[in-house]
């Protein structure tokens, strides 16, 4: 398969060790907790922390307030604390001082960090299925990545994955709709390129937006939702050195290269001046998160969306998951825990609400309603949902991580020609075993 087991001499451990701190990782004490938590049973109430600001904030709030509307004697006292780092730190410690909530949402991409720590507890089955979630009602490949060593340890809430949006009224200008409408399926990297030349000749300019520059996940997200395409392999596991299929990773690399000429897509775009000429008309497409929808609908009236076209074989999108977890409790009453489980249920089954601004809700009977079934562009790139790509199960990896902002670094440099995607791949390999020798801190 390529691969190349032998340990590469890595990157200092201290260096990587000093940029988790930097970041505000875990290592970092990440404030005071003071007044963010305090023991809500104790208090008549079940505690909830999220990370959702803006639009998501203000849709989280309205989906907690129906449901505390439709549960009787259900009370709800929610936190909203700052997005990334300084929001896990902030979980780990409550969870280590027994001053956790009830309920937190948490990245399924940070999983490995908490579960294995002891931080989280492992929810009941048995009491889920009292307020109907069930297995059966999630994708497979979302629910196995919710567990650890056989117990399920957060319950999905959304996939958000990594899409190809489009302007529908470019694309039908450069021949690139099919007869629904719609654009016809992109099957191979020569297909993306000349899609995006052919709708550069419609815009002048460019012809898909890209913002990796300075961008702390971008270029990751795009590697690793591609190479996941390819179906190729990797060892990313404490324990053994890092291993990946070099030439499915080359070929991911050179791709992007390739469509980096400046006509089909700009070499040196940051997030910013991606969704800028994307929203402006000066690109027609844009590799994006779905989470940009909102601002994208309200530019572009006749907004398509696809899941990650499928360019290497095997349809796969990189994505992450909003998941509720259970931190670990000093004290177990039994009547909170069931307020608990209600309160998680009940806002799986508001997600179509949450799906408004972009989410796939994980939950599938919310997926089969009329009304998700009318929302435009969301089912258009539904499908992403069933087929995510997510980070590799290690503690360091995940949403707003050192790891993910080391490796989008050394990608973008390999994707605007600073360095050979031989070296990239020696890069990143080196990076990761350096953080494999680092201790988990939780």
């Amino acid at each position: 398969m390529g691969h190349d087991p032998t340990f590469r001499t890595p990157v200092s451990r201290r260096s990587i060790l000093q940029g988790m701190l930097g970041a505000g990782g875990l290592l970092a004490a990440g404030g005071s907790l003071a007044g963010c938590s305090t023991s809500a049973s104790a208090s008549g109430g079940v505690q909830l922390w999220d990370l959702f600001q803006g639009a998501d904030g203000v849709k989280m709030r309205s989906m907690i307030a129906s449901v505390t509307a439709s549960v009787s004697g259900l009370s709800v006292k929610p936190v909203t604390l700052a997005w990334g780092s300084p929001y896990y730190t902030k979980l780990a410690m409550s969870s280590a001082s027994g001053k956790a909530p009830q309920t937190a949402i948490m990245h399924l991409s940070r999983l490995a960090g908490y579960a294995p720590g002891g931080l989280l507890e492992p929810y009941d089955l048995d009491l889920l299925a009292e307020q109907g979630i069930r297995e059966e009602d999630f994708a497979p490949a979302v629910w196995k990545s919710c567990q650890y060593e056989g117990e399920l340890y957060a319950v999905p809430l959304d996939t958000h994955p990594f899409i190809l949006f489009y302007n529908k009224d470019l694309a039908k200008t450069a021949g690139l709709l099919g007869a629904d409408g719609n654009l016809t399926p992109i099957e191979s990297p020569d297909a993306m390129i000349d899609a995006a030349t052919r709708m550069a000749a419609v815009t002048g300019a460019q012809g898909i937006s890209f913002g990796h520059v300075t961008d702390t996940g971008q270029s990751w997200r795009l590697f690793w939702g591609l190479y996941g395409q390819t179906g190729g392999d990797y060892t990313i596991s404490v324990g053994s050195p890092a291993s990946i299929d070099r030439d499915k990773a080359r070929d991911v690399i050179e791709f992007v290269v390739r469509l980096m000429d400046g006509t089909a897509m700009p070499a040196t775009q940051n997030y910013p001046g991606a969704i800028s000429a994307f929203t402006s008309g000066q690109t027609g497409m844009i590799f994006s998160g779905e989470w940009e929808l909102p601002a994208f609908a309200e530019a572009i009236p006749n907004l398509g969306a696809v899941p990650m076209p499928t360019m290497f074989g095997t349809p796969a999108s990189y994505a992450d998951s909003h998941a509720w977890v259970l931190p670990r409790q000093l004290d177990h009453d039994p009547e909170t825990t069931r307020r608990t489980y209600e309160l998680v249920a009940g806002i799986l089954k508001q997600s179509g609400t949450w799906a408004g601004a972009g989410h796939i809700p994980a939950y599938a009977p919310i997926r089969e309603t009329p009304e998700y079934a009318a929302l435009t562009p969301q089912t258009e790139y539904a499908s992403a949902g069933d087929n995510p790509v997510f980070d590799p199960p290690v503690w360091f990896a995940g949403a707003g991580t050192e790891f993910q902002n080391q490796v989008s670094q050394v990608l973008t440099g390999a994707f605007t020609g600073a360095m050979t995607p031989d070296a990239a791949i020696d890069s990143l390999l080196s990076r990761i075993d350096a953080m494999l020798l680092a201790p988990n801190p939780t």
